[in-house]
């Protein structure tokens, strides 16, 4: 999970420097960037870094970003469904390459507002004072160099054997209390791929127990919703902040 989390990530970062998107699109971007309650939740800012300079490492920014997000009130239901409504609509276009039809945002918005509070647990997992994300890309990063946005896309794109990783990636403590999350909220979503963890990692590490050291940051305010939280407005902010905001959220929701 945080290896697609960061494919999407590295993917929005690589559009904004990269590609031309439309006008709607853009639009709907900059509605969201500029939403109250989007960036009180989704705390944007800290990713901006590695829109502004594709060459740097995103391992600080992120860990900046995850420090901030976990330490915000959760999305709301409401904040949520307005993102993906925004984005549906205004990206129609784009999306649709992936085969998104407009008839499949209900369906996107009730899978999205299920399992957002498992992923934000996930991210927000730490291993003592170390973000489990940040200690996984750290632990990647040492083996393969710099992480900068174009070596994350290649590195979980296919074109890298994440296979021949060592146990200190694959098998840590954050990796074992994200399965836990996954297989206790998702029953049988990880299907044969717990005996594969099995078979690299060992017995123990699918046996569900809580491992050693390992803690929860998500803060636990209560979402607060402003009376426009259902639908944006749209204020002037850069494309790239506007790009930054929706990558945070589709990376902290893939």
């Amino acid at each position: 999970m945080f290896a697609r989390a960061l494919t999407i990530f590295a993917l929005l970062s690589a559009a904004a420097a990269q590609l031309s998107l439309s006008q709607p699109c853009t639009q709907a971007l900059t509605t969201i960037a500029t939403s109250a309650d989007a960036n009180a939740c989704l705390t944007p800012s800290p990713l901006i870094p590695i829109l502004t300079n594709s060459n740097i490492s995103i391992v600080e920014p992120i860990n900046n970003w995850l420090t901030s997000l976990c330490a915000a009130p959760a999305c709301s239901n409401n904040t949520l469904a307005a993102i993906v409504t925004n984005v549906t609509a205004g990206c129609s276009t784009e999306l649709s390459l992936a085969g998104f039809q407009s008839g499949d945002t209900s369906a996107v918005t009730a899978l999205i507002q299920k399992y957002y509070p498992d992923v934000r647990n996930i991210v927000c997992l730490k291993d003592g004072n170390t973000n489990c994300v940040t200690q996984t890309l750290t632990n990647i990063q040492d083996i393969v160099g710099p992480l900068t946005v174009q070596t994350t896309l290649a590195l979980f794109s296919g074109n890298s054997n994440l296979t021949e990783l060592p146990s200190n990636v694959t098998c840590t403590s954050c990796a074992k209390a994200a399965y836990n999350i996954v297989n206790a909220e998702v029953p049988g979503f990880l299907g044969a791929n717990s005996e594969d963890l099995q078979a690299v990692c060992g017995a123990s590490f699918t046996d569900g127990a809580n491992p050693s050291g390992i803690t929860q940051s998500a803060s636990d305010k209560a979402p607060v919703d402003t009376k426009n939280s259902g639908a944006f407005t749209l204020g002037a902010l850069t494309g790239a902040t506007s790009l930054v905001a929706i990558s945070s959220m589709f990376a902290l929701l893939a």
